[in-house]
């Protein structure tokens, strides 16, 4: 018999990282690698975030959403079912990756993402529910389970103006639709007071989702308008991988550390 992990939660975004959290566990259990792990983390944050922002519109008393892990020989299956009016996101045209980098929206990825993390996925509208199958293959039974991915954010981001004018801000941890809004808020107070070289230095962060690269978009747009820029560094191997997805690998200078960036600005100075 398949083993199965399910969890209820309710349709808010402060709910999501509970889920989250009880699908980094079931992959590690059934012994998907650390990268597996964090595909399925991030298809998941994207997949709940997008039912509760376009099925349930953000209403969330007596709204819930249901995820369900299933490890099978070879597949480990994750099912979100909610009960939100019919809405299937796989049928919406999703976002072209070749499109101009300085024109491209930077919103409207996370069915993108969550196509091209995940080995199958699949909608069906059963018993008046939405059901969204999510799939990643897995290795045989005799795999070492990882390490797994670490998780915890803190409240507020590090900041610090330096001699020069430029700012340094140091995220951690998640960067996902409910903790976003803290580095975007960051962002936009240093660029309001007329701080246009912004460096983020991510070496604290582990994870991505879509909500975080809109904030960095949108943040690198203001400063370039103003002759400025945003400047990535330190960013893990899984993270430069889902840059490298939508091709924002192209549009943010990146570099190995903070102190590589902090040099490059200052010879081209």
């Amino acid at each position: 018999m398949a083993d199965v992990n399910c969890l209820e939660i309710a349709a808010r975004l402060d709910d999501v990282r509970l889920a989250c959290d009880m699908v980094v566990d079931a992959a590690e259990s059934a012994a998907l690698d650390e990268r597996a792990v964090y595909h399925c983390q991030m298809a998941v944050d994207e997949a709940l975030t997008n039912i509760i922002e376009h099925g349930y519109a953000y209403e969330t008393d007596g709204n819930a959403i249901e995820v369900c892990c299933t490890v099978e020989h070879d597949r480990f299956v994750i099912t979100i079912t909610d009960d939100s009016p019919a809405f299937n996101p796989l049928g919406h045209t999703a976002p072209d990756p070749s499109e101009p980098l300085d024109t491209r929206e930077p919103g409207g990825w996370g069915i993108y993402f969550i196509r091209k993390l995940m080995d199958d996925v699949s909608y069906a509208r059963v018993n008046d529910h939405n059901q969204l199958v999510l799939i990643k293959n897995r290795p045989l039974a005799d795999a070492v389970p990882s390490a797994g991915v670490a998780s915890g954010i803190e409240e507020a981001f590090a900041s610090r103006v330096l001699d020069n004018g430029a700012v340094v801000i140091w995220p951690n941890g998640r960067l996902d639709s409910n903790t976003s809004p803290v580095l975007e808020q960051v962002l936009n107070a240093h660029l309001q007071r007329g701080h246009y070289w912004l460096f983020v230095d991510l070496a604290g962060v582990e994870y991505i989702a879509s909500s975080g690269l809109k904030i960095l978009v949108s943040a690198w747009r203001r400063a370039n308008e103003h002759n400025g820029d945003l400047v990535l560094s330190g960013l893990q191997p899984r993270i430069i991988e889902i840059l490298e997805m939508v091709g924002f690998d192209m549009l943010f200078q990146i570099f190995p550390d903070l102190d590589d960036a902090l040099q490059a600005q200052s010879k081209s100075a």
